[in-house]
């Protein structure tokens, strides 16, 4: 029996399915911290003018990738690596993958935060610290599962658990304003001081960025691209929007870079409670998915990535599975170390954002876009300019303070 190229290919509802998937994840429980460090007015503001701008940039980065395709029709260009390597060279691409691995590691080091801060709030007899020390061997063992598609319950698990606690946690806050007669009181407009903290966790939810150009390329369909982004992104930024700003609107002041976590430590309520424990499960879960990148590469680096296929001889087998085990186990190791230095969720999240997130999301299309030399408009290279500056100055500026936050030891206070 024949099967089709096309058969094997995403459609455009399941590529809708999959922008969303990787668009609305546990970053977006960080964004009523977020908005609490940038105020009413410009939180919102701003994330309208990001959004715009990540939207603008995912388009820009398949039309490049089209149009080198278009050049070397024998060529795949399906990660940002291919397309850097193209455009710049073998050595820019290289370090371009490493961007991506070294994202995919903070977000790792992200969900070692999560984790322990989630189940903290819920059982808070025992520290975070002693909760990182517990999951380490459970994470630890995740990552020894050999391939992608033995995770792909975890993922599914992880995609439901999100979506309903983001529907939960927006229905009490909505319920909340509704109780008292309105919003918090005292509630900035804009505070200008914390903004770069907002910055950098703000972008951070747009982790998935880097898996666009993979996504694209699995499309039946591609001259439909266009109008299945802009669907999802206005799902994803109506997730956004209303998690962020309509959680700080109803609680004021947020200290954690967990909703989940912070309603926990506010209230007894056994809905909210169920919440923070699922997604401190499903965040767990799906450590191996998010190392599992970073994995294959540095295992082919290091000449320890084979399949049994490849090394008949069982001896052979058994050492390059042993030193597969025992590098994933020290990986794991630097992750939780790294999470160890930072107790607060929140700050661990902007910088990462800063550093990472800003690069890929918003500085790298435009970027290559210019060194391409595409013939474009003088309003289309203003633009490219205008979100160049703003990704690096807004990373460099959310760097600076969540690293100055971190080593003044700020840490996450809860209201009694």
């Amino acid at each position: 029996m024949t099967v089709t190229l096309g058969a094997m290919r995403a459609t455009d509802r399941e590529t809708f399915m999959n922008l969303v998937k990787v668009g609305v994840g546990p970053g977006c429980l960080a964004l009523p911290y977020a908005f609490a460090k940038a105020g009413t007015l410009m939180a919102p503001l701003t994330l309208i003018l990001m959004s715009l701008m990540v939207y603008r940039n995912m388009r820009l980065i398949i039309e490049i990738k089209e149009h080198l395709k278009q050049a070397n029709p024998t060529q795949q260009f399906t990660t940002y690596g291919d397309i850097s390597r193209e455009i710049l060279g073998s050595r820019s691409g290289q370090v371009v993958d490493y961007l991506l691995i070294s994202m995919q590691l903070g977000i790792c080091t992200v969900y070692c935060r999560f984790i322990p801060t989630n189940l903290h709030a819920t059982f808070t007899s025992i520290s975070q610290d002693h909760w990182l020390m517990l999951i380490v061997p459970f994470l630890t063992m995740l990552t020894w599962i050999r391939h992608m598609k033995q995770l792909a319950v975890f993922s599914k698990f992880a995609n439901v658990a999100t979506i309903v606690t983001i529907f939960v946690i927006v229905v009490f806050a909505g319920s909340n304003i509704a109780e008292k007669g309105g919003v918090a009181e005292g509630l900035p407009e804009v505070t200008l001081a914390s903004a770069p903290v907002f910055f950098g966790t703000a972008i951070y939810s747009f982790e998935g960025c880097g898996a666009v150009p993979s996504i694209h390329d699995s499309m039946q369909e591609p001259k439909g691209w266009a109008g299945v982004l802009g669907q999802a992104g206005v799902v994803i930024f109506i997730c956004f929007i209303f998690t962020g700003q309509l959680c700080y609107l109803s609680y004021g002041a947020i200290t954690s870079g967990s909703i989940t976590a912070e309603l926990a430590h506010r209230s007894d309520n056994p809905v909210i409670g169920l919440c923070n424990l699922m997604m401190a499960a499903a965040v767990g879960l799906t450590y191996p998915i998010q190392a599992y990148p970073a994995i294959e590469v540095f295992e082919r680096k290091l000449n320890i990535r084979g399949d049994s296929e490849d090394t008949p001889d069982p001896s052979q087998m058994f050492n390059q599975r042993t030193q597969q085990t025992i590098f994933r186990t020290l990986l794991v190791l630097f992750t939780a170390m790294v999470a160890a230095m930072v107790d607060h969720l929140g700050l661990i999240v902007s910088l990462f954002g800063s550093v990472n997130g800003s690069l890929i999301a918003l500085v790298l299309p435009p970027w290559l876009d210019m060194q391409l030399s595409r013939n474009t408009t003088a309003e289309h290279y203003a633009v490219n300019v205008l979100t160049l500056a703003f990704g690096l100055i807004g990373g460099a500026a959310g760097t600076y303070v969540a690293i100055g936050h971190i080593l003044r030891g700020e840490e996450a206070v809860h209201p009694e």
